[in-house]
């Protein structure tokens, strides 16, 4: 009997070792997919946080474009206001060209210069002076007119050469403009790629998070069977020990019992006893 339950611990110890190397293996396995899940949750950490540093400069960007837009429009209509002053001053221009003199201005100057000396100098009739204040108003009218087409003039060239700066700034703008959005739309396409990237991931890093789960199950059913078979074995070794313990003390009856039957015989043939043959044979008497 206690060969055959050795027998039996042997083979389910055997089967015990076996369902651990079994649960090891699977939590290997598990670890290993948690390990995948982990790297792929570190790539989707660094790709959100590269597309979000790609965001903050895209909208770094943005405000500039937005900024130079709002300078550039500023700009065109400062330039169409200076082209509608233009055009009111080319109309004042050609109403000017048609009422001055076609005289040299320097010759009316002059002119005028001689009859203000004639007035002041001579000594001239009522009738006489006249003529010659009339003319020399006349004359300032001509002034005037002169002085005003030449005003407007240069408040005209004065006109196109800010309209001609500005064209330049805002080409200047235009260009900034362009090369910005070109950065902006860059920048927006690598973020929307590194969302793309990381999104892909994700379901990447969600099987390997279900493979982990239920390779976690699987542990758990061999741990439950490692245990029942763990009792078992304890159940059979304690069975064991008792047959053990029987057997020894059944060994030990018989030896008590020869010596005992010999303790006995010595005392029948009148031969004197040890001291644990005496006890022995007292230990008997007691007990029964």
């Amino acid at each position: 009997m206690s060969d055959e339950t050795r027998q039996k611990i042997r083979k389910l110890s055997q089967q015990l070792q076996s369902l651990r190397r079994q649960k090891y293996s699977l939590d290997e396995e598990a670890e290993q997919w948690a390990e995948k899940r982990n790297t792929v949750h570190k790539q989707i950490k660094d790709l959100r946080l590269e597309a979000a540093k790609t965001r903050d400069r895209r909208d770094v960007i943005n405000a500039k474009v937005k900024t130079l837009k709002t300078r550039r429009d500023e700009s065109r209509n400062i330039i169409k206001e200076k082209i509608e002053e233009i055009k009111r001053l080319k109309k004042k221009l050609q109403l000017l060209y048609v009422k001055r003199s076609r005289a040299d201005i320097n010759l009316i100057r002059k002119e005028k210069e001689d009859i203000e000396w004639k007035i002041q100098t001579s000594s001239l009739s009522l009738q006489e002076e006249k003529p010659l204040v009339e003319k020399a108003n006349q004359l300032d009218i001509e002034l005037e007119t002169h002085r005003q087409f030449i005003d407007t003039k240069n408040q005209i060239e004065n006109l196109r050469t800010q309209i001609n700066a500005m064209n330049e700034e805002a080409s200047l703008f235009h260009k900034s403009l362009k090369e910005l959005a070109d950065q902006s739309q860059e920048l927006h396409g690598i973020m929307i790629e590194n969302l793309n990237k990381a999104q892909n991931l994700q379901s990447e890093a969600d099987e390997y998070h279900q493979e982990f789960l239920q390779s976690k199950q699987k542990p758990r059913k061999l741990h439950q069977e490692c245990i029942e078979f763990e009792k078992r074995v304890e159940a059979l070794k304690e069975c064991l020990a008792e047959t053990e313990r029987k057997r020894k003390k059944e060994q030990q009856e018989k030896v008590r019992e020869r010596l005992r039957e010999e303790a006995v015989k010595k005392l029948e043939k009148g031969r004197k006893l040890s001291l644990d043959e005496f006890k022995l044979l007292t230990e008997d008497e007691e007990s029964g």
